[in-house]
């Protein structure tokens, strides 16, 4: 491995250690990194697979915690907002998308970690409108994660339902967009190369997350989350300039 592989992995190492702790958020650090090295056409593919793979790892080590009832609806609009966002590409300008998504997102991290507070919360009810967005934006930004934290993070609830719930919805929506590259071709004999090659890493990093999560208490569990939310609209703002 010479020094950009080594680089490429420790990117991969602390991408998959930061979503093994806080439940997403692997691609959030990786895409940006590892597109200095790779062009995003090329990129995408390997990190939807890699990316199916983490979420479907955690949702098996916390299935027990797993409850369907919780994201149901949110199941339930993920699959006709992918289409509408799909649909919908070049419709509306990104830049507008972006600078909405990530304002919202920075208003109610930091509100959520100035006190977070046990009033504000919903029912599973409102899964479908959640899902409905998290799969518009899937489908236009390649960005399914936000609403389906914030989502979670409003049920309340002990912190493994929280991390499991989050899985079995990012989970059915990376693996809608693997399925998606898949049928448009973008999977190719260099695709599978790549992502065995780091998959190694990949899991180190992920069950070393794991592991530090398990000593967490559910308060703490709570700010980490909106953290990394914070983190997520900090990225977005980013990408605007």
């Amino acid at each position: 491995m010479d020094l950009s592989g080594l680089f490429q992995a420790l990117i991969l190492l602390g991408a998959s250690f930061v979503h093994g702790l806080a439940g997403f958020a692997f691609a959030l650090f990786a895409v940006p990194l590892l597109s200095l090295w790779h062009p995003l056409p090329q990129l995408i593919p390997v990190v939807a697979l890699w990316g199916f793979t983490v979420n479907l790892i955690l949702f098996w080590v916390l299935r027990r915690s797993f409850r369907l009832q919780s994201i149901g609806g949110l199941l339930l609009g993920a699959v006709p907002g992918v289409f509408l966002g799909s649909a919908a590409l070049g419709l509306f300008p990104e830049k507008l998308l972006r600078s909405i998504l990530s304002f919202t997102l920075g208003g109610y991290s930091l509100w959520n970690l100035k006190g977070p507070s046990e009033r504000l919360r919903v029912s599973p009810r409102w899964g479908v409108l959640f899902g409905l967005l998290a799969g518009f934006l899937g489908g236009m930004l390649n960005t399914p994660g936000p609403p389906v934290v914030v989502y979670v993070t409003l049920l309340k609830g002990p912190k493994d339902q929280i991390k499991s719930a989050l899985q079995g919805g990012l989970l059915f929506l990376a693996a809608l967009m693997a399925l998606s590259h898949g049928l448009y071709g973008r999977f190719t004999w260099e695709t599978f190369k790549f992502y065995f090659f780091y998959l190694p890493v990949i899991l180190l990093g992920l069950f070393g997350g794991q592991k530090v999560y398990g000593r967490l208490g559910d308060r703490s569990y709570y700010r980490l989350l909106n953290f990394f939310l914070l983190l997520s609209a900090l990225a977005a703002i980013i990408r605007l300039f």
